[in-house]
């Protein structure tokens, strides 16, 4: 079944992207400080070994300004990914300088250390996993270049870089879509919910004061018969309009085209119960489409008009016809049920005997041929339902 995105005002109040940037966002603002934290207690440590402090002080300034300055921008950009970037890669680049080469050559921490994640982090926030590896790359590359004779230890936080930008990315990218399909559902609720409300008002008023004319015409006879013909048909049509779901046409469609194979053609099977809608019919519906196999839904239409053919030859003079469809992932089934005289028991058995085989053969037939069946059913009190089931396996192709 299909939820449509919903109303604009929704979208509006839940647009997934600012609330995962801002919850990311907040996040990678305090990573920053804490990660900056612990990159001037590892120069703290170092102190022996530095060899120039003034380009050191200048990088911590730098980076500490725009740890602030980043969480002011509304949402991670690439330019302020690339900014961010380059100090990284320049605060790498600042170790073989201020510390002594031996110390270098035995594979110290940077002086960045693990600050240089945070661009990895935005890029993941900005763009998923795509983003992540980008920015992790880059960092990757300058650590690299820096280290001359890499060791285990640099291939190790190389490592750490890319699983952190790809987990970073698919949580941001998860949370996208969780988002969406929230917002989604609610906007389907709110939908449902007002056209609802607007039923029970009309059901109160309009479609009540049909139903009286309907049968007030009936009873004055000759014009009043027309007048009644009209109100009915303008509540059927009432009726049609404050369902929660009126299907469009019945229309064969591919379920997966692809260049070499268009894929099996699937229909929509409420779509075409709907067009069986009719002063004496109604047609009760899923809140959605019913999708399966073209040639599937086409034999249960034909099912259905057999039944309620019969209905409309041997239930009696005014009897009215209720179609019910229901579908799950176990199959579908189909409820024609009519208020008429009903049938004898073994009604059946002699139809078919004098060579009358429309429920056998139209109706049965064509459902044992789909892997179903059909069954019959005429309490004492009158009336007749048939009951039209077709399961799961054999609509093999039908869309989700």
């Amino acid at each position: 079944m299909v939820i449509d995105p919903g109303s604009s005002a929704l979208r509006r109040h839940y647009n997934p992207s600012p609330l995962i940037d801002s919850a990311g966002g907040r996040g990678l603002a305090l990573y920053r400080f804490v990660a900056l934290v612990y990159a001037g207690i590892l120069v703290g440590v170092h102190r022996e070994h530095v060899i120039l402090w003034w380009p050191i002080v200048v990088f911590f300034v730098v980076a500490l300004a725009w740890s602030v300055a980043a969480p002011l921008l509304p949402r991670p950009t690439w330019v302020a990914i690339a900014v961010e970037l380059a100090i990284a890669c320049i605060g790498i680049f600042l170790t073989s300088e201020v510390y002594d080469p031996v110390e270098v050559s035995a594979g110290i921490s940077t002086v960045p250390g693990v600050w240089s994640a945070a661009s990895v982090m935005a890029g993941a926030l900005l763009s998923g996993i795509r983003g992540g590896a980008l920015a992790a790359t880059v960092i990757a590359t300058a650590n690299l270049i820096q280290a001359e004779h890499p060791g285990q230890l640099t291939w190790h936080n190389i490592f750490l870089l890319y699983i952190l930008g790809i987990l970073v990315g698919l949580a941001v990218q998860l949370a996208r879509e969780s988002q969406k399909r929230l917002e989604q559902a609610l906007a389907a609720s709110e939908r449902l919910a007002e056209r609802e409300r607007i039923g029970r008002e009309v059901h109160d008023g309009v479609l009540q004061a049909l139903a009286m004319i309907n049968r007030r015409g009936r009873q004055l006879g000759g014009e009043g018969e027309a007048l009644a013909d009209l109100a009915a048909d303008q509540e059927r049509s009432l009726r049609t309009l404050i369902t929660r779901f009126e299907p469009a046409a019945a229309v064969d469609t591919p379920s997966a085209a692809t260049s070499s194979d268009p894929g099996p053609q699937v229909r929509d099977l409420a779509a075409g119960l709907a067009s069986l809608r009719s002063a004496r019919v109604d047609v009760v519906l899923p809140a959605g489409p019913v999708t399966v196999p073209a040639a599937t839904a086409r034999e249960v239409e034909a099912a259905v008009a057999a039944a309620l053919d019969n209905v409309e030859r041997h239930a009696g003079a005014g009897a009215k016809a209720w179609v019910l469809l229901d579908a799950d992932e176990t199959g579908l089934e189909v409820v024609v049920r009519d208020n008429g005289v009903g049938m004898a028991p073994d009604r059946l058995v002699e139809a078919a005997a004098q060579g009358r085989l429309g429920a056998s053969s139209s109706i049965r037939g064509r459902m044992l041929d789909l892997g179903g069946d059909a069954s019959w059913r005429s309490p004492g009190t009158g009336g007749t339902t048939v009951t039209l089931t077709v399961p799961t396996g054999d609509m093999a192709g039908s869309a989700p």
